[in-house]
């Protein structure tokens, strides 16, 4: 039986850790458990580089934002995703989920990025700089974590 990382569980908090522990799940249902499982210890990468910054805020993202892809996955784990979402939140606010400078600012510049590639040519060589300056400023970003709480969507 696999058991998640103490880590895990404590974000998770004592109850569903609880429920992921001794409930008894079909292979299908434990295949969820580790989906979420897995979505958890992405958010809690210590990395500052480009991909890994990317992938703990696609994490959170997909915690916070409550999507209907979230709702299934923890429903098909047999888990309240209500509970799941609120234990989460609960883990930013008592600093167990924490966020560099750094990491923000990546997931800044790949958004930035997303929204340049879709303009025209022109309005490219226009806004020319734009990501060369917000890649200057990610780089020259410290790598300390950063006191403010991250209970919104980045």
């Amino acid at each position: 039986m696999y058991l998640p990382s103490t880590e895990v569980l404590k974000i998770l908090g004592y109850n569903l850790s609880k429920q992921i522990v001794f409930t008894e799940r079909r292979p299908e249902q434990q295949l969820y458990v580790y989906v979420l499982v897995n979505a958890i210890e992405d958010v809690m990468i210590k990395q500052s580089d480009r991909k890994s910054s990317l992938i703990k805020c696609e994490a959170h993202n997909w915690f916070i934002g409550l999507s209907i892809d979230f709702r299934r996955v923890c429903e098909w784990a047999l888990l309240d995703p209500e509970c799941v979402h609120h234990n989460y939140k609960l883990s930013i606010e008592q600093q167990r989920v924490k966020f560099t400078h750094r990491q923000i600012l990546w997931k800044h510049y790949h958004n930035t990025y997303l929204k340049m590639k879709k303009l025209s040519e022109k309005e490219k060589r226009r806004q020319k700089g734009t990501l060369t300056n917000l890649r200057y400023q990610v780089l020259e970003s410290p790598t300390n974590y950063i006191s403010t709480l991250c209970l919104s969507v980045i």
